[in-house]
């Protein structure tokens, strides 16, 4: 399906900036331009429920967010001296530039930096994903999972979000990350983006 006028019609977003609407929204704003079946899909996203999804592109994105949460796994599994094999999550394919970016991403010193880096390779790699048909229904799941980051962000930039993650990154720290986190796939703030 073409989706010219609902791609057009939404809002630029940024990675940093404040959402101009909620993901509990975004569904009422797009229902009567989506088939039955394009709402289901456009929800169980936005809930972060991708393996229920069964679009090509959704397949497409959470094979690669799987991989990115696998290099994670294994990079801290590394740093507390753990098979990271009890962590990971099986999907098809390997894209090498997705390695190098979680590698990059965790060369930084700063927790928050590392996740703002692992954030924008998941912005990037939605773009990429949706080049081929920029107007089709992919680029409104895509920008459901972009909008999905941008409100994660935006709780991190007000002050309550920021203590919060603060407060992990100090406990972090003192215990090593912990199990449940890596055993997830979580990020460093604690949750899904």
């Amino acid at each position: 399906m073409n989706a010219y006028y609902l791609v057009a019609s939404l809002p630029a977003l940024a990675l940093g900036d404040p959402p101009p609407f909620s993901r509990a929204e975004m569904p009422a704003r797009c229902a009567n331009m989506l088939s039955e079946a394009e709402q289901i899909e456009l929800q169980l996203l936005l809930e972060g429920r991708e393996g229920e999804c069964t679009s090509g592109f959704v397949r497409r994105w959470h094979r690669a967010d799987t991989q990115m949460r696998n290099a994670v796994a294994r990079i801290r599994a590394g740093k507390l001296q753990m098979d990271a094999g009890l962590y990971l999550r099986d999907h098809e394919g390997f894209d090498v530039s997705l390695e190098k970016a979680v590698t990059d991403a965790y060369a930084r010193p700063n927790p928050m930096e590392r996740e703002l880096a692992l954030d924008r390779c998941r912005w990037h790699l939605l773009d990429g994903l949706i080049l081929e048909e920029p107007f089709a229904f992919s680029a409104v799941l895509a920008w459901a999972v972009k909008l999905r980051l941008a409100e994660r962000w935006a709780g991190l930039k007000d002050e309550t979000g920021r203590k919060a993650f603060e407060t992990w990154v100090e406990a972090a720290a003192k215990a090593g990350i912990q199990d449940e986190a890596l055993k997830n796939g979580t990020d460093s703030a604690g949750g899904k983006p």
